[in-house]
């Protein structure tokens, strides 16, 4: 630093230089000299780098010296042929003999680069943000070089403390082993370094030498693209590889055929972890089978799920399946394909349920299945849940039915949407008017609904019945051009609004849940009965007669049924016998029910007994005497005095009054109906108390009803497969399916924008938010 000039810390910029007169020094003076003239008015400066002579008067400024900064070819030269400096000591060679630059310590050196010259004190450093070219000789210090990287607008890491420009202590973690050399990448060498303080031994936290494994770059890349059910050729894509070229320049582009390499890869390795963890299932398996078509080409498609409660007392859904169905095809084709998957999940001995979708199996493919896995199945109780059928399509079925009585109206109603979200200006009339006039929370905005997914119809007639006031007044002014409703029809129209709101709770009670447990479904039966009966009951001659059929509809789930929700339901420490019988009585009334109960009673203690059998038949101890086993050991292995109390206290409460433990279960105090009670936790904790069953809650509660994802509740129909979906290979579909639901459930996400029914994640909903005018909200 210059005698004339001194120096001053600036908490905001950093390392500052003044001169005498107070003033800023310019960045520009790094690369021009002064010429000694007499006066301040005849002032010259030359460039350092082309020796070119500029005027250097207070008048004159600085920003043409800038400009030929920017300008100087001879400063644009030396952008050719960088070279890379390492940490601590630095050498560079150019045209002559080497020069050694000496010990350069500061931090300020990871951020140039250096350049060569023929002599030390021409030696010049380029800044790797904006690069610019300054002077590096050693005469000149570094001050300039901080100054710079303080105003450096292209450089995004400056934290405004000096202190990051000097290195701390540090020592040398691999010592003076030319095998541990340090490694050059971008320019820049990188050690392993140590603190002082840390213990060497327990190793160091290096600094990264930037270097980029190709092979896991490519995997993550291909992770994306399968959760996010991008297109392969999206790796292929212009604007993907300019994107990974400026975040990454190391980056080497791949094509789709790597990506379909990374994916059978990661299925075929995931898959064997499915099999360990259904090995390692500590109680049985059920199974759903669900059923796809092709949009375009009508090709159908099988999806298999399974179903189970893990060791940690956690529902786990795993997709094993995604096969397409080569026609002809019928029920023993499908038997077979489950018996051989079954076969390679090593799950035969272990298959406890199967749930299907009645709109997609008939009668004779039920059967054809449930007889081909029983035969190679040891199933408890020869199976009285093995048959389960699907929660979903029951509601579906009875929205879909309500809807068709009111089909005109909706459309009608569609129409009045239309013309209230006509133009802005109409619009905004609607709702000043709705509250101004009504009071209305207007953030309720009217939006037409996705046909095949009944909540969006539900809502559009729900908010249009909100605003039925404003249409009426719209009505009376002759406003909406024979578009207007009779009061009839809204009369009709609010009786479906009050059947379609059961059915909606109902359905969202279980359809925020990823996989709801089979004791929650019974409650919300009771609900839809009990509307059943009160519209049949009703003066409501034009839904009165279509309950007939609706409740011919339900009876015939019920039946089918019954047994599994009702079982569960007691399993659920809130409900137990005196819901069941409570729910019995409101289906089938006072005089008929109490043989109903007994029944679901007697199957549930048949079952406990197959398992207590089973428990004892593989138990130490049930090897033995079938009596109170009194001959306990005083001293163990470890030396606890006390290590057989627990087996004493079970034989002893066995023993008492001989009561099982389904009899003090279901005399103990049932939970608030209204709790919020997690089931698999009530049973994790006493399943010490409770060992046979709980051996039973896990495998009926882990029963699944449903055939399909739950957030898909509410959608009419079969699953489809889009047209681009329609192309892929069925390996590969199967692979995509497959790995897309297991990754998914490591996420552990809940959330997730695709499903193993729908990898696109493209699902058209239209649903409605209370609160703002988001409207079209993606549930698949």
């Amino acid at each position: 630093m210059d005698g004339n000039m001194i120096a001053l810390i600036d908490g905001k910029n950093g390392l500052v230089e003044y001169d005498s007169s107070r003033k800023k020094r310019s960045l520009v003076w790094d690369h021009f000299e002064k010429m000694p003239c007499e006066r301040k008015s005849e002032g010259k400066a030359k460039c350092i780098h082309c020796e070119s002579v500029f005027s250097a008067t207070p008048r004159s400024g600085t920003s043409h010296l800038k400009r030929h900064v920017e300008r100087c070819a001879k400063r644009i030269a030396m952008d050719v042929q960088p070279i890379s400096m390492d940490v601590g000591f630095s050498d560079f060679e150019g045209s002559g003999p080497s020069i050694k630059l000496g010990k350069r310590i500061s931090k300020v050196w990871q951020e140039y680069e250096l350049f060569p010259a023929p002599n030390m004190n021409d030696a010049k450093a380029k800044c790797k943000h904006c690069k610019l070219v300054l002077s590096a000789a050693s005469k000149n210090g570094t001050s300039h070089l901080k100054r710079h990287l303080d105003k450096c607008s292209k450089r995004v890491t400056f934290t405004g403390n000096i202190e990051q420009y000097f290195l701390p202590d540090v020592k040398l973690v691999e010592g003076n082993n030319l095998d541990n050399a340090p490694k050059e990448v971008n320019g820049t060498s990188s050690l392993k370094y140590a603190t002082d303080g840390e213990n060497l031994a327990e190793g160091s936290k290096s600094i990264e030498n930037g270097q980029v494994d190709q092979d896991e770059l490519q995997r993550y890349i291909s992770v994306c693209i399968i959760k996010g059910s991008h297109p392969f050729s999206f790796v292929e894509e212009s604007g993907f590889r300019s994107m990974m070229a400026k975040a990454c320049p190391q980056f080497k582009p791949f094509n789709r055929a790597i990506v379909r390499r990374e994916l059978f890869s990661m299925y075929l390795k995931n898959r064997d972890n499915i099999k360990d963890m259904l090995a390692k299932a500590p109680g049985r398996i059920c199974l759903t089978v669900g059923n796809l078509k092709a949009r375009d080409t009508k090709d159908d498609y099988i999806c298999v799920t399974t179903q189970f409660i893990d060791e940690c007392w956690k529902l786990q859904r795993r997709v094993l399946c995604f096969k397409a169905l080569a026609p002809p095809y019928d029920g023993t084709f499908i038997a077979d394909e489950l018996a051989c998957l079954s076969s390679q999940y090593n799950i035969e001995s272990k298959t406890f349920t199967i749930t299907v979708d009645e709109a997609s199996y008939d009668e004779s493919t039920v059967s054809s299945i449930k007889r081909g896995l029983l035969t190679k199945n040891t199933t408890l109780s020869d199976g009285p849940f093995f048959q389960i059928k699907c929660y979903t399509h029951i509601l579906n079925f009875l929205a879909q039915s309500a809807l068709k009585l009111v089909d005109d109206i909706v459309d009608r109603i569609r129409e009045l949407v239309k013309y209230v979200n006509k133009s802005p200006l109409q619009r905004k009339k609607f709702f000043d008017l709705a509250e101004r006039t009504f009071e209305l929370q207007v953030m309720k905005r009217l939006r037409l609904d996705v046909i095949y997914r009944w909540n969006s119809t539900y809502k559009l007639i729900d908010r249009t019945l909100y605003y039925k006031s404003v249409f009426k007044l719209l009505e009376s002014k002759q406003e909406l051009n024979n578009l207007s409703l009779s009061k009839e029809e809204w009369q009709k129209l609010s009786i479906i609004h009050k059947f379609l709101r059961v059915l909606y709770d109902v359905t969202s009670s279980y359809s925020g849940s990823h996989s709801p447990t089979a004791n929650s479904f019974l409650k919300g039966l009771l609900t839809i009965h009990c509307r059943l009966t009160e519209i049949a009951k009703g003066p409501n001659t034009f839904l009165a007669h279509a309950v007939t059929a609706l409740q011919a509809k339900f009876d015939d789930f019920w039946s089918e049924n019954n047994l599994i929700l009702s079982c569960a339901a007691i399993l659920d420490p809130r409900y137990k016998v005196k819901f069941v019988e409570y729910c019995y009585m409101k289906l089938f009334g006072p005089a008929n029910f109490e043989d109903r109960v007994d029944k679901v009673v007697s199957t549930l203690y048949c079952l406990y007994a197959e398992y207590k059998r089973q428990s004892m038949k593989f138990s130490p101890s049930g090897l033995a005497s079938s009596g109170v086993n009194t001959n306990f050991v005083g001293v163990d292995d470890e030396g606890d005095m006390f290590g057989d109390y627990d087996q004493f206290l079970s034989s002893t409460s066995k023993s008492q009054g001989n009561k099982s433990e389904l009899d003090l279960y279901l005399e103990e105090r049932s939970y608030d109906l209204n709790s919020d009670l997690d089931v698999l936790e009530f049973w994790s904790r006493n399943s010490m108390r409770y060992p046979n069953l709980s051996l039973m809650a896990r495998d009926i509660l882990s029963i699944p009803v449903l055939t399909v994802n739950s957030k898909e509740a509410f959608t009419f129909g079969n699953k489809t497969l889009s047209s681009v979906q329609s192309t892929v290979m069925p390996e590969t579909l199967q692979a995509l399916f497959c790995l897309q639901d297991w990754l998914g459930a490591e996420d552990n996400s809940h959330d997730r924008t695709a499903t193993a029914e729908d990898p696109s994640g493209s699902g058209d909903d239209a649903d409605y938010d209370d609160d703002d005018d988001s409207v079209l909200t993606d549930s698949f």
